[in-house]
């Protein structure tokens, strides 16, 4: 197949409504070879590669065949398409060859890479002439299957949640044991993608994994990886493997690269909103007999996209929804498809190996399609907006132009970024590779993989029993752990974990590795169409997903189709929903609420510049749904909570749909925001920036205004705030690096920027409220540049001091970290001999007060900085005594 020629992507563009503003060519590369039969690798490896590449490998290759040989650990971070399998292929033939009982683990971060990859595997081991099996174990493997692979297979492909559910899991098992005993090699692709909570999960799996090899064997492990170009791929390989790397660069690709020409298209006048307009294109791609592959950064974007992209080229305006619950039929008659995280494994199944096999028109896909996956017929890459960073970027582009030239449409979306840089096209190949996001010290991932390991009859007892050995005996490690993790599991052990993690605890039960995904901090939720007698699972959800997509009354899209949310139990964390029409749904939520804790021990730094002051410190973060704002075709309605059941068919009686967690932030003060400040907008231009500066996730960092509720020294009780803070539970510390060196001052800069290109598109009406936020941005950008001084407050009082006791008062508020972070309003503070000192007062269901009393234990239950009022218990007198 042949790349579609340039007028047929013209006459695609001439029927849709955009217009192509610029064109940006890429340069070619020649291939850069070096002879096989020169490489200091075993003979075997040398035979297959001198007979598989008789003209010479890539110069890269040729690097990594010499760290193979030699055993060490490297990664390959080369360009899309370079040819990083063949380093693998190298690095596991050295093993195979020369230890007989080796067995090598090759992960992949996506089922469908794996399932690519087998035949691959099986074929070049055949070509060199290793009699050595391949076997890989996904969640479509059953059980009673895996146990023999693992004994008769030398190469085992899997993905790391197979390894955190399943093996893991069963150390106790000899086959799994013997395995896990015998791996000298691991092999990770696409180590770029373990960043956030998924990589910060996966070091712990990482180590994990090394702790029960090390109990049972002394032979050395090697790790060989490969990666997308990241900001310092060393430091990120030592947090997640903690072990050094030979990094293989870009400087050192030697593979041949395909231009690939960049066409920035802008509205043309009079269209309609952004869904339509790109919705108009795909169509017209498709119709010209293109097949392209879409990226959008939003899920319900995603998903809306694809819907309506799908009845445009099939004109179907079929509403019939009787046979919803037919997924699998309904996946077969479209051309178009969504892809994205949280299909069921038979869903996303069903979309990759069309799209492999060439046989849709088009895929609309979240970044989850980023990774390495071939697809060898695709025309054309559509970019909806501009990732952050040149690594997204650069993978993007990447599915095209692998074995011809490629083309990419990118589409201003009209976000200021997107504005600024199609003033400014080339700054597309300027912007910053990703950054890695990796904090260990997440007390609540720390905690998930204490459980995992140190549990009773978890993997370290499993091992042990394995070996014969008695599970009584104390714990022992020759890995490097996190710094708090040794406690944690100490502590576990003993019974003894912090209340504040105890609701942990019971969320994993006996089988934590099942219970908690690697892909998230929380248990995920459930989505179950009840259809007939037999619910049928439509994929999982964050909470933070949730909220934003399937809340009570909400239209949940799954691969096109539209169910309306029946129920959702934040306790038993699932979603109950039925087939809906093609309707819409957007929340209605309360301003998100920010409780910043500015005492000594919770603030990790403090300072000012000039008049801005920036605190970064623990926050408590408050959402709040009301209801929701409805469109079913040209009508719109609204439904506020409590919703009426005669309307909606939905029967949810409580005010508010809530999520409460704790994390941290970064607090920004000045008083160029007090007043009438168009906070919102200047709040929302500095994340937009910040991302600019420093890459991240969309749904990793979040930003909100708020009121000040305590009082600290240039900082007074009722004053205006921007707090920029991380979304995951426990933090990532990712919202920090806004503090580190250079970074605010860039980001107050790039947010002038921004502004400026708002302003000049602005119309009349808008053109005021864009001035002031541009004199508001100004002028914290002026005082960003002047030097820091750092901030020291008065030491806050300690949780104990003498024998007091720090607590919140009676018919004061808190929140129940015991039971999901919902509010707990305290009646009564007492001494229990049995339980220590404890509360006595009621749950809140959504800001309706339980009727029934409930009792828990003083650190159970977390202040609301700012809300909760604070007082000393006195151990002596039995009294509490409240704050002046």
């Amino acid at each position: 197949m042949t790349i579609a020629p340039l007028p047929f992507i013209d006459d695609a563009l001439t029927r849709s409504p955009w217009t192509r503003t610029h064109t940006l060519p890429s340069d070619a590369r020649l291939a850069a070879l070096e002879p096989a039969h020169a490489l200091p690798v075993s003979d075997v490896t040398k035979r297959y590669l001198t007979r598989a590449y008789p003209h010479g490998v890539y110069r890269h290759q040729a690097i990594a065949a010499r760290h193979a040989a030699e055993f060490h650990n490297f990664v390959v971070a080369t360009g899309t398409a370079s040819g990083k399998t063949l380093c693998f292929h190298v690095a596991a033939l050295e093993q195979l060859v020369t230890t007989p009982d080796a067995r090598v683990i090759v992960l992949y971060p996506q089922k469908a890479l794996g399932v690519e990859q087998e035949e691959r595997w099986r074929a070049m081991l055949s070509a060199a002439g290793v009699p050595a099996s391949v076997g890989r174990i996904d969640g479509q493997v059953p059980l009673a299957e895996r146990e023999r692979l693992l004994s008769r297979c030398r190469v085992l492909i899997l993905t790391p949640d197979v390894m955190h559910a399943w093996l893991l899991a069963n150390l106790a098992k000899k086959a799994i044991a013997k395995f896990v005993r015998d791996t000298r090699l691991i092999i990770t692709d696409e180590v770029h993608t373990f960043t956030g909570v998924f990589g910060s999960n996966v070091a712990y799996l990482f180590r994990r994994f090394e702790h029960a090899q090390k109990l049972m064997t002394r032979k050395r492990l090697q790790v060989v990886c490969a990666s997308a170009t990241i900001a310092d791929p060393k430091g990120h390989l030592k947090l997640l493997f903690d072990r050094d790397f030979d990094v293989i660069g870009p400087e050192q690709d030697g593979s041949e690269k395909h231009p690939v020409t960049l066409h920035l298209l802008t509205p043309s006048g009079g269209a309609k909103d952004l869904l339509s307009n790109t919705a108009a294109l795909l169509a017209s791609l498709a119709r010209a007999g293109l097949k392209f592959l879409c990226f959008s950064d939003s899920r319900k974007q995603t998903e809306n996209l694809a819907s309506i992209a799908a009845r445009a080229v099939h004109d179907d305006d079929d509403d019939d929804e009787a046979d919803a619950h037919l997924q699998k039929a309904w996946l077969d008659r479209l051309r178009v498809l969504p892809f994205r995280s949280g299909y069921e494994l038979r869903d996303r199944s069903e979309i990759q190996d069309r799209l492999t096999r060439g046989d849709l028109d088009g895929v609309i896909a979240t970044s989850a399609l980023e990774l390495g996956l071939d697809i060898p017929h695709l025309d054309v890459v559509v970019l909806v907006g501009v990732p952050t960073s040149s690594t997204s970027f650069q993978q993007r582009v990447g599915r095209v132009g692998r074995r011809q030239p490629g083309h990419v449409l990118i589409l201003d979306t009209g976000s200021a970024s997107d504005r600024a840089l199609f003033a400014e096209p080339s700054g597309i190949l300027r912007r910053p590779p990703a950054s890695s996001a990796l904090y260990l010290e997440n007390a609540n991932i720390a905690c998930i993989h204490a459980l995992c390991l140190a549990r009773p009859g978890g993997e370290h007892d499993a091992v042990l029993h394995a070996l014969g050995r008695a599970d009584s005996e104390d714990f022992d490690t020759n890995v490097s752990w996190p710094d708090g993790f040794s406690d944690l599991v100490h502590k576990e052990r003993a019974g003894t974990l912090p209340p504040a993690l105890q609701n942990f605890k019971t969320q994993g039960g006996e089988h934590p590795n099942v219970a908690f995904p690697l892909r998230d901090v929380e248990t995920s939720f459930k989505v179950e169409l009840h259809h007939a007698h037999q619910p049928t699972p439509l994929g999982t959800l964050s909470y933070s997903q949730v909220m934003r997509e399937a809340y009570p009354g909400a239209v949940y899209l799954y691969a096109t189709r539209a169910y309306r949310v029946t129920k959702v139990s934040p306790i038993a964390r699932t979603v109950h929903v039925r087939p809906e029409k093609r309707y819409t749904t957007k929340p209605a939520c309360l301003p998100t609420l920010a409780y910043p804790n500015f005492d000594a021990d919770a603030v990790h730094h403090a300072e000012a510049r000039a008049l801005l002051s920036a605190v970064d410190c623990n926050v408590m973060i408050s959402e709040h749904i009301v209801g929701f704002s409805e469109r079913r075709g040209a009508n719109e309605f609204t439904s506020s909570y409590p919703l009426d059941a005669s309307r909606t068919g939905i029967y949810y009686h409580h005010p508010r749909f809530s999520r409460n967690f704790f994390t941290t932030g970064v607090v920004l003060h000045a008083p160029s925001l007090q007043g009438d400040a168009p906070r919102g907008r200047i709040a929302e231009l500095l994340l937009e920036a910040f991302g600019l500066v420093v890459p991240f996730e969309s749904r990793d960092i979040g930003v909100t205004t708020d009121k000040l509720r305590v009082e600290r020294p240039g900082l007074s009780k009722g004053d205006a705030v921007i707090v920029v803070y991380d979304q995951t539970y426990g933090s990532l510390r990712l919202s920090s690096k806004l503090l580190h060196a250079g970074v605010l001052e860039e980001t107050l800069a790039r947010a002038v920027h921004l502004a400026r290109y708002a302003l000049e598109d602005a119309d009349a009406a808008e053109r005021a409220a864009w001035q002031r936020t541009l004199d508001v941005l100004a002028d914290l950008a002026g005082h960003a540049r002047m030097a820091a001084t750092p901030t020291r407050w008065t030491e806050t009082p300690r949780s104990v001091e003498g024998s007091r006791v720090r607590v919140i008062t009676p018919d004061s508020v808190g929140l129940c970290v015991l039971h999901g972070n919902r509010e707990f309003q305290v009646q009564h503070v007492y001494f229990s001999p049995r339980g220590g000192l404890q509360y006595k007062g009621r749950l809140a269901t959504d800001h309706a007060w339980d009727t029934h009393v409930t009792v828990v234990p003083v650190e159970g239950v977390q202040p609301i900085p700012g809300l909760s009022r604070l007082g000393w218990y006195d151990e002596d007198l039995g009294d509490v005594t409240e704050d002046a």
